[in-house]
């Protein structure tokens, strides 16, 4: 090497001494100067009518005053699920074309569903923090197939300088079963005993832009904030569900035709509007018997509270900007991932994750001698389809079905600098796409051409800023497609084309209503006879659109088909056995499930015993269900959580010395098993009925020698916290057995 040269790639220049070299620094990406923050906030399973601002009785003051600082979508609509809305919300690309037409978490083996969004689409953290923003999200991801282990599909890897949430699609708000911070699971034993998911996302998210403002003053920030709340288990501060209590007792139809009238008298639905008519599987409420009033009442009582919470975090976040002097130039964007769910049924549930493992919902007089679980930590409850139709109001059907109430819902977009046309409707049809070209639009942005190391997928979406800025704009969207569990849909210039199927029967290609927006608001007037050649024109265009973005093939399966649906390759062996070690953090769920689901098996113990230890050997599971073995007061207990049907063999003597210790399972077929307990491989009391079998539905996984979190057994946690085994363990092995004789998960 000359004294002229350098070195390969480096700009400038390399001589053998300092005096005879050129140094070069990477010039430091910086966002243009007045680009504006940019915050969103989803929020989950919250309906069109649930807002102050939308016609809501609930207290919402600070996002009311989002709206009135801003403006007020009246026809914006979502792909009904979590996890499609989410993915098309940070990609500006329609669901199914980024590979999330359902659960990311569901990989059914086709390319729209694969459940992972694909490099060559960029997200909107990935081209704001080219662009030179700070980027940080709190809350839930649901984006990633696998959440095992830190991948390339978890959100710093998708953008997020910094994220601090849960992955899945729900947990519990006052235990959550695994936090997340960037690539590391949070080491959590316990949780404070006022914790709170919705508080602890906002404060997270302070803490987040703080740091930012410290370290860099003028730099713009991305935060979002993807609330869990108003997705089930439906739980709620004491002091929150004390301000609804009474609130709800007149019931869903009074409740319901209220929201209407507030919704006519503020302008944002035309006055002509009627309620779309009455689900004939919800009762009316004055045909209800006082008992159950009083516990549907209350699931909508804790409901209310939790909006309310979020409310007053939205306040928080709003009050950070403006004591930093940055609220005029600040975005906000408020809105939901799709309408309330229905899926609680006419009764709703105390017990709600049954359905996730395949068992019928427990009787209405138990759910009554329950009711007071509903919005503790102690119960996984959502509330019956009546509430989510006030939720809905005044639109059909809900989360899941391309009919309005699950597509269409509230948006509201602040920013008090440009956006001068303050406190407005607007009419304008807008589509969850169209959020992403719009912010950049906004921030000045133009999207990525590249995506890690490939050719940037276009954005479907279109910015809506004319609209925003001008209520007498043309509307920018003129249709669009909607599908969810084969439920499918088609919009074009004020015509919408509706399929709802129903599950676990053969597809219904011919059951298509056909509505006219501009003259019926709620789409509750069905006009497929009248126009049968317009309806032929949205069908034809359904389909043109569902091959064009990865729609097909449909799938009508139930939920619990589909949940339990395990690739060929990913099935464990008949008979496996697993090593687990203490002093972990909890096993992933996703690693112990299919080692006891629905099959017999063997999990045991080693362990050094003294004569005053105690403590919990093994935990799987968690409030909603699951098992834990234990000694108390020198006594070998096991307890046995089926999803809110409890058994228990207990009281057998715990010698001291190194033994081990098991519980010994036998799934018996038609979700019925049996268990019992052995000492050094041998039985040590009679078979006991344990059922039902478990299955998928509980969101903690595997601990070894304490129970983190969420406690299987709740007397126990009540008593003795989550109680770490104070002797020696050295470790933890379950032996699967055969399969249940008719389980779902055979392969098929």
């Amino acid at each position: 090497m000359s004294a002229e040269s350098s070195y390969e790639g480096f700009p400038g220049k390399v001589g053998r001494t300092r005096e005879e070299s050129t140094p070069y620094w990477q010039p430091k990406l910086k966002a243009a100067a007045g680009s504006p923050n940019i915050v969103i906030i989803l929020m989950d399973d919250m309906g069109y009518a649930d807002l102050g601002c939308y016609g809501s009785e609930i207290d919402t003051p600070h996002i009311d005053a989002l709206a009135g600082r801003g403006v007020r979508f009246n026809h914006y609509t979502t792909h009904p699920i979590c996890s499609p809305a989410r993915a098309a919300l940070l990609t500006g690309r329609n669901a199914h074309a980024v590979a999330t037409g359902w659960l990311a978490n569901n990989n059914p083996g086709y390319p729209g569903y694969l459940g992972d969004i694909p490099k060559d689409c960029a997200t909107l953290p990935e081209t704001l923090k080219a662009a030179g923003y700070a980027t940080v999200g709190v809350g839930k991801w649901h984006n990633s197939t696998d959440s095992a282990v830190p991948n390339d599909t978890w959100p710093t890897a998708r953008g997020f300088e910094r994220f601090y949430g849960f992955l899945e699609g729900e947990t519990s708000y006052f235990h959550p079963a695994r936090l997340v911070m960037n690539n590391m699971v949070v080491p959590m034993d316990a949780y404070a005993p006022d914790y709170y998911s919705t508080d602890d996302w906002t404060q997270q998210a302070i803490r987040f832009v703080k740091e930012i403002r410290n370290d860099q003053p003028e730099r713009p920030f991305f935060l979002y904030v993807a609330n869990n709340a108003m997705h089930g288990p439906l739980q709620a501060k004491s002091n929150d569900l004390e301000k609804y209590r009474g609130k709800y007792d007149e019931g869903w139809d009074v409740l319901r035709q209220r929201r209407l009238e507030r919704q006519i008298s503020m302008g944002l639905v035309p006055a002509d509007t009627k309620l779309a008519p009455h689900d004939p599987n919800v009762p009316a409420w004055d045909s209800l018997p006082v008992a159950e009033r009083s516990l549907y009442a209350r699931h909508m009582e804790t409901y209310a509270a939790m909006l309310d919470c979020v409310d007053q975090n939205v306040g928080r976040l709003v009050e950070l900007m403006r004591e930093l002097g940055e609220l005029d130039n600040t975005i906000f964007v408020f809105s939901s991932d799709n309408g309330g769910t229905g899926a609680g049924g006419p009764s709703g549930a105390v017990h709600f994750n049954r359905r996730f493992s395949g068992l019928k919902a427990h009787d209405v007089d138990q759910c009554v001698e329950r009711s007071e679980w509903i919005g503790s930590a102690r119960a996984s409850p959502v509330y019956p389809s009546g509430w989510a139709q006030v939720s809905n109001a005044p639109f059909p059907c809900y989360k899941t079905h391309t009919a309005a109430g699950g597509r269409r819902v509230a948006c509201i977009v602040s920013w008090p600098a440009r956006l001068l046309q303050q406190g407005q409707i607007r009419q304008q049809f807008a589509h969850v796409t169209d959020i992403m070209p719009t912010l950049l639009d906004m921030a000045g942005v133009a999207p990525l051409v590249q995506s890690h190391g490939s050719p940037a997928k276009p954005l479907q979406g279109l910015s809506q800023l004319k609209v925003l800025q001008d209520s007498a704009a043309p509307a920018v969207r003129r249709e669009q497609y909607y599908e969810c569990w084969s439920h499918r849909g088609y919009y074009r210039d004020g015509w919408i084309a509706v399929s709802i199927q129903q599950l676990g029967v053969g597809i219904n290609f011919d059951n298509w209503t056909l509505h006219h927006q501009p003259s019926d608001f709620a789409e509750a007037i069905d006009l497929r006879d009248r126009y049968p050649e317009r309806l032929k024109e949205l069908v034809e265009a359904f389909d043109q659109q569902a091959w064009a973005n990865m729609v097909y093939p449909l799938d009508n399966r139930t939920i619990l088909q589909k949940f339990q649906t395990i690739p060929a390759t990913q099935r464990p062996e008949t008979h496996s056995r697993r090593r687990f070690l203490p002093g972990t953090q909890t096993v992933n769920r996703s690693l112990v499930v299919p080692l006891i689901a629905d099959r017999s098996f063997v999990i045991s113990a080693t362990l050094a015993h003294r004569a005053n230890d105690e403590g919990i050997l093994f935990a799987l599971g968690d409030v909603s269900g699951g098992m834990v073995l234990y000694i108390e007061s020198s006594q070998l207990h096991f307890y046995y959580n089926g999803f809110g049907d409890f058994s228990s063999l207990e009281g057998i003597p715990m010698p001291t010395g190194t033994h081990q210790v098991a519980i010994q399972f036998e799934a018996l077929g038609q979700r019925r098993g049996r268990g019992r307990l052995l000492l050094g491989g041998q039985a040590v009391d009679d078979w006991r009925d344990l059922s039902p079998s478990l299955m998928g539905g509980f969101h903690e996984g595997l601990d070894i020698g304490i129970d983190r979190r969420a406690p299987v057994h709740w007397d126990l946690f009540q008593r003795r916290g989550n109680f770490p085994y104070s002797g020696k363990l050295q470790d933890l092995v379950i032996e699967s057995g055969d399969l249940a004789p008719d389980s779902l998960y055979r392969a098929k």
